[in-house]
């Protein structure tokens, strides 16, 4: 039955050895309306251990696991246990491993880097899921307030952007921002006195390349966007908003 706002959420045990792929997908499974990420695990035995225990709805399972474990393994085992939940297969190697992961009882094999909204789709019953949605202005200014005293206690770099827009204009580019980035940054709607607000992106010892304005100038060339930086510009969540948001607008030089 498709998963939609007023039933249970469906809940998910996540197992891939690879901490960058996990995250990842954990960033895209926590954007999906319904659905609950209740557990981790990297190795078979982990991964029985957690999902007997939790019998969550559903299992997203990759091929290859750390110690030398195999996906194939957890799912077989699973099935023989009487797991009546859904699992869905992830992998690169799809069409070698296909007729074998289906015979093992998988609902589902799809490629993790060209397939994933496929699965998505599969997983929630839903002919469409919605994209990933921009964190509200409260919420934002709440949880930029945490990173803020996180990043000065542990001398960590972040760097505040807001995107100068309508909500109406920009909630397509936030979509594809929150997609793109790290999932430990903050992609959130601005609402400062100083500026004319529009979308911000936080982004927390930042590596990314390509860089937030390479994105930008390939998805949205047209816009203008300003930054601030802990602590050269501001050492408060509301002082780093209102300086990203007036140089955004060209109120103050970049």
């Amino acid at each position: 039955m498709p998963i939609t706002a007023t039933t249970a959420p469906l809940t998910v045990v996540l197992v891939e050895d690879s901490l960058t792929i996990r995250r990842q997908l954990l960033q895209r499974l926590d954007t999906v309306p319904g659905l609950r990420v209740v557990g981790e695990a990297a190795d078979e035995a982990t991964a029985l251990t957690l999902i007997g225990h939790l019998v969550p709805d559903a299992v997203l399972l990759d091929l290859s696991l750390a110690q030398g474990g195999s996906g194939i393994a957890v799912l077989k085992a699973l099935r023989k246990q009487g797991y009546a939940g859904q699992v869905h297969v992830l992998s690169h190697q799809t069409e070698a491993y296909r007729a074998a992961v289906v015979a093992a009882g998988a609902n589902g094999f799809f490629d993790k880097a060209e397939e994933l909204e496929l699965m998505l789709r599969e997983l929630t019953g839903q002919a469409e899921v919605p994209p990933p949605v921009a964190l509200d202005a409260g919420v934002l200014r709440e949880r930029l307030d945490q990173t803020v005293k996180l990043a000065m206690r542990d001398g960590s770099e972040v760097v505040v952007h807001v995107i100068a827009g309508s909500e109406a204009a920009l909630a397509p580019l936030a979509s594809q921002l929150i997609v793109a980035l790290d999932g430990a940054d903050l992609v959130g709607w601005s609402d400062t006195r100083a500026g004319d607000g529009g979308l911000c992106v936080v982004q927390i010892d930042s590596d990314d390349a390509p860089t937030l304005g390479e994105r930008l100038e390939a998805l949205a060339p047209t816009l203008r966007s300003g930054q601030a930086r802990l602590p050269d510009d501001a050492l408060s969540a509301g002082g780093l908003l209102a300086v990203a948001a007036l140089r955004a607008i060209g109120k103050l030089p970049a």
